[in-house]
């Protein structure tokens, strides 16, 4: 009936005066075929620059080709959900979706029409029939409920026992909020993306929810996600917040079956427990719930790791100088190996008494290989995977008898990952390797600029086995699980772990970055997610807070290097030196002794493909020690580096009167070019282009003037 009601309006408003054929017989005509078209506008401009529409036939994409260039049209850009519109252009197809790219600007009709009504459909019914048009999915279960919604990714669901995908471009009004956790109603436009590397028809259609309002939960929710504290080595604590009033409980065991209840009474928004009596690295599944009458919240099944009775030791080392002159204490020196990184890649393994799993992406050193055969040779089981699209000529050089698996060829993405896990099952002898050091001689190892790192920690080892069995069985990339956990303690450290691209790591690197309150550094070969880069902005802009950064990757398609620049974040580009900075850290509040130090390290570049493609690792270390020995190899490539941007200096600047009524003058030696206002707080007012301006409300602030002269200045002012 909705359907009818549509052509009739439609019919009425243009009294055929124009040319228009109905969507349902368009999407039957051949690709390149000029088509002038009438709907209903079903979404703005939260999806970007595409826009969906539907006459009560079908529905189809439209887009703008021109907003990709110097001199935009904005043909689509004013246009809004419930504008009746008429366009023409030329159809065509974007991986897989069929689309109109228009040609001339739309006639607009009329304003906020009602809009179709959301078609009630199962999963497996998201296909061609539906495609551009809203649909609604019952009882949809999101598998990585809790986590954080990224953009520029797909997030897996079920309902009624089928699978489905949501997608979330990157400034999407949902981009960065919590996935909810129980049953949910999804609405959203159906589309579809055929990922050219690996095309694969029927994984390729998805929901494109357009805000928080197509996403309805239940009564009771979740509110926050399940967060493990306290972790020892026979129990943890968790706790998470729900929407109403309600009991604490929770299934839990070594199996996803579980089989052991907690059932706490009490009344609150907030909830914790404490899981004791658990042993010592070992995993426990998890699922908490809230109960208030006949209303329950589910959390997703987590699975949670006790802490290892192994020594914690961390070990990173670096194959070029580092600059010790920041250590912060005596015997904590960076340690620069030089080209013993190979040495002491097979020094560990030397030390594998039973197991040794290698997961690297390219290999070609012969002492390394020498170090694999000699585990064989003295009963260690020994097993490899790589990557199946580079060289690997060290694989050629190993004993035959090693089993070895390569990353399936028609996924999107790479094998990228760089680790070993060494006797997972020992207490004292579980090692792990992980860093940014690829094997290959004498390029990676020796020339290129990178970090290795060991822990020996057994929880920490047998969380990467895990992951090494899924790659193992033949499962990589886009087709793995978030079935790890996550947080450890590891020698009195707080320790995390995350694996792409199904741990979501982009979310929990920006989680890093907001988490920063004196200074981030950050060390990258490539830097290419907006996201990231929006975060980093947005933590410079902070009052008090310094950011630098190295970037190899200066030039590529996406660089976020000019776009940090433009912003004035001190950046410095590595591009033209000799050899690749090819490190992935960044460095939180080092060398703070009231902040809680982090390093971020693994294989995992800052990029969508890194993201939502390959198979990578990343680390996150909460320690001061680990932070200032990364920072000294940091603080050494930036003084080779020259400055392309800010540094803070002491640069008279006056500001009177001071105190003020409202009306602040600076004054300076050199030309300043912006200041921003933070309140008392640090959170950033305004932006001020001239040196004299009012502040209305009185107050202490606090001005950060950039100067001409490549510096900034800070000041305090106070106003009455």
């Amino acid at each position: 009936m909705m359907k009818k009601t549509l052509i009739l309006v439609i019919s009425t408003l243009f009294n055929l005066s124009i040319i228009s054929q109905d969507l349902s017989t368009i999407r039957l005509q051949p690709l390149g075929t000029t088509v002038t078209v009438t709907g209903i506008a079903t979404n703005g401009s939260e999806l970007g620059v595409i826009r969906y529409i539907e006459d009560g036939t079908a529905g189809i994409a439209l887009y703008d080709l021109s907003q990709s260039t110097a001199s935009p049209n904005n043909y689509l850009t004013n246009i809004s959900r419930g504008d009746s519109i008429t366009i023409t252009g030329e159809l065509a197809d974007y991986n897989g979706l069929l689309e109109i790219y228009v040609s001339v600007p739309p006639t607009l009709h009329s304003t906020n029409n009602a809009l179709p009504i959301p078609q009630l459909v199962t999963p497996i019914q998201i296909g061609e029939n539906t495609e551009a048009e809203l649909v609604q999915i019952d009882n949809a279960i999101f598998s990585n409920g809790g986590s954080i919604f990224a953009g520029n990714s797909t997030h897996d669901f079920t309902s009624n026992g089928e699978s489905g995908r949501v997608y979330i471009k990157s400034g999407s009004p949902l981009a960065n909020s919590l996935i909810p956790m129980g049953p949910v109603t999804i609405i959203g436009i159906s589309s579809q993306y055929i990922n050219p590397a690996s095309p694969n028809i029927l994984t390729s259609y998805q929901i494109i929810p357009r805000d928080s309002s197509d996403i309805i939960p239940g009564s009771l929710i979740f509110t926050t996600p399940v967060m493990q504290t306290n972790i020892t080595s026979n129990s943890f604590d968790l706790s998470w917040s729900v929407s109403d009033s309600s009991n604490t409980n929770c299934n839990f065991g070594t199996s996803i079956t579980m089989g052991n209840v907690i059932n706490n009474a009490g009344n609150s928004l907030s909830h914790s427990m404490t899981l004791s009596g658990l042993q010592p690295a070992t995993f426990y599944f998890v699922q908490c719930y809230s109960i208030k009458g006949i209303d329950t919240a589910f959390s997703n099944v987590g699975i949670y790791s006790t802490a290892s009775n192994s020594t914690g030791k961390i070990r990173p080392y670096f194959n070029h100088s580092v600059d010790t002159s920041f250590a912060i204490i005596s015997g904590t020196n960076a340690q620069n190996i030089t080209t013993y990184f190979n040495d002491t890649i097979k020094a560990y393994m030397d030390l594998a008494q039973s197991t040794l799993d290698i997961c690297v992406y390219n290999a070609s050193d012969a002492t390394i290989a020498s170090a694999i055969n000699d585990a064989y040779n003295r009963g260690v089981s020994v097993r490899y995977i790589a990557d199946d699209d580079v060289t690997n000529s060290m694989i050629g050089s190993l004993n035959t008898n090693i089993p070895i698996v390569y990353r399936n060829s028609s996924l999107s993405g790479i094998m990228h990952n760089k680790f070993v896990i060494i006797d997972a099952n020992s207490v004292n002898n579980s090692w792990i390797l992980s860093g940014s050091t690829n094997w290959t001689n004498p390029s990676n190892l020796f020339n290129d600029y990178n970090n290795l790192i060991f822990i020996q920690d057994q929880a920490l080892a047998k969380a990467y086995t895990i992951e090494f069995e899924e790659m193992w069985s033949g499962i990589f990339g886009n087709q793995k699980e978030d079935n790890t956990p996550h947080k450890f303690s590891i020698g009195g450290k707080d320790v995390e772990l995350y694996f792409s691209p199904s741990d979501q790591t982009t979310s929990k690197i920006i989680d890093f970055i907001d988490k920063v309150d004196y200074s981030l550094e950050i060390g990258l070969l490539s830097f290419t997610r907006d996201d990231i880069g929006d975060k980093v902005i947005e933590k410079d802009n902070q009052f008090g807070v310094i950011v630098r950064g190295i970037i190899e990757q200066e030039n590529v398609t996406g660089s976020e290097f000019s776009n940090l620049n433009s912003a004035g974040v001190n950046v410095r580009s590595h591009t033209g030196v000799q050899h690749s900075f090819h490190h992935k850290y960044a460095i939180a509040d080092a060398n703070v002794s009231a902040a809680n130090s982090a390093v971020l390290t693994g294989s995992h570049n800052w990029s969508t493909n890194a993201e939502v493609n390959s198979d990578e690792n990343t680390l996150i270390i909460y320690d001061n020690i680990i932070a200032n020995i990364y920072l000294q190899e940091f603080e050494k490539r930036w003084s080779e580096l020259s400055s392309t941007n800010l540094t803070n200096v002491h640069v008279n600047i006056s500001s009177y009167p001071n105190p003020s009524r409202g009306n602040v003058n600076l004054e300076s030696d050199f030309e300043i070019l912006y200041t921003n206002i933070y309140n008392y707080e640090g959170k950033l007012i305004r932006k001020e282009n001239t040196n004299t301006f009012i502040i209305d409300k009185g107050g202490i602030y606090f001005l950060k003037s950039f100067l001409k002269n490549n510096t900034f200045s800070l000041n305090k002012v106070i106003i009455q």
